[in-house]
């Protein structure tokens, strides 16, 4: 069995980490998959997603490794637009900083084991959709596989 959903969520800005434990959970449910695994993706190269407990302790350890990885006010040529040249869009914001943290310390998917019909999580551990850049619509993937 193999189940795919896509969410749409609203991110409040950098390091705005939205809780998503609850659909990831629901998804599994609904799928009927008593035993495998669930993917959690980000198709996005300035979101992540992570397993680590929610709250403003979290939120305070990423923004003291984000500085010390990818400091703001270093100079990027990613955000110099008078050399760039590539893989811009429309309003191109300068979120360098957002790119290196998540090559560095952000990661694109969690995969999560299933047994009896839940997600096996440790205590305390939620899935976080963790925004890295600004505030905008983004969205994320839930893959169920298994029996």
């Amino acid at each position: 069995m193999i189940t795919f959903e896509e969410f749409d969520a609203v991110t409040g800005g950098r390091l705005d980490a939205l809780d998503i434990t609850s659909e990831v959970q629901a998804v599994v449910k609904a799928s009927g998959v008593e035993r495998g695994h669930v993917l959690v993706f980000s198709p996005h190269t300035t979101c992540c997603v992570i397993l680590t407990s929610p709250g403003r302790h979290t939120e305070r350890a990423l923004e003291r490794a984000m500085a010390a990885i990818a400091p703001e006010s270093d100079y990027y040529a990613h955000d110099d637009l008078a050399i760039r040249t590539e893989n811009l869009v429309a309003d191109e914001p300068a979120n360098a900083p957002a790119h290196i943290f998540h090559v560095f310390a952000g990661k694109a998917s969690e995969c999560i084991p299933i047994s009896d019909g839940e997600i096996v999580l440790g205590d305390g551990q939620h899935v976080l959709f963790v925004e890295l850049d600004s505030a905008r619509a983004r969205r994320y993937c839930i893959q169920v596989v298994g029996e």
